[in-house]
């Protein structure tokens, strides 16, 4: 029998791994495309592009698929999915003054979703307080991480 609180979890955190890669195409693949629009194919076949986000793609869904045994693994992505976006997104669309790639998705997907898989894990008390915070610090670091590498990117550029 499925236990309808950990069915829920289970749904929100794979759909919110699913959100991450989406945004993390967004990021990458699309701006690259802007750059070389006839030459679609060498964007979408790039194997260094593909490989640069391959991590990424593996450690979203490796963290869904082993959260219906450690929730505390699972709670990294909907910390990275609110921290990211208001960090590197918002913060740096800001700074810049012209929005990042993947701006839209990271606000209005992957924001919202982890505020639901936040939601779905108080209600169904899949975290103790401190599961919680280990869970949160974590994801607060990869996208401190993540916000680090994008500030470098921009100032090599120029």
């Amino acid at each position: 029998m499925i236990n309808s609180q950990h069915f829920s979890f289970d749904i929100s955190i794979l759909l919110l791994a699913i959100a991450l890669i989406i945004h993390t195409i967004c990021e990458a693949w699309i701006p690259a495309y802007h750059q070389v629009k006839p030459g679609w194919k060498s964007v979408v076949f790039d194997q260094a592009l593909f490989l640069d986000n391959l991590p990424i793609f593996i450690s979203a869904i490796g963290a869904a698929v082993v959260s219906w045994k450690w929730p505390i693994v699972g709670g990294i992505l909907p910390a990275i999915g609110l921290t990211h976006p208001l960090l590197d997104h918002l913060g740096l669309s800001w700074h810049d003054r012209q929005l990042r790639p993947g701006s839209w998705t990271g606000l209005l997907f992957v924001f919202p979703l982890s505020l639901w898989v936040y939601a779905v894990i108080y209600a169904d008390r899949l975290l103790a307080a401190h599961e919680f915070l280990i869970s949160g610090a974590i994801g607060l670091a990869i996208s401190v991480w993540l916000l680090w590498m994008a500030v470098r990117e921009s100032a090599e550029l120029r």
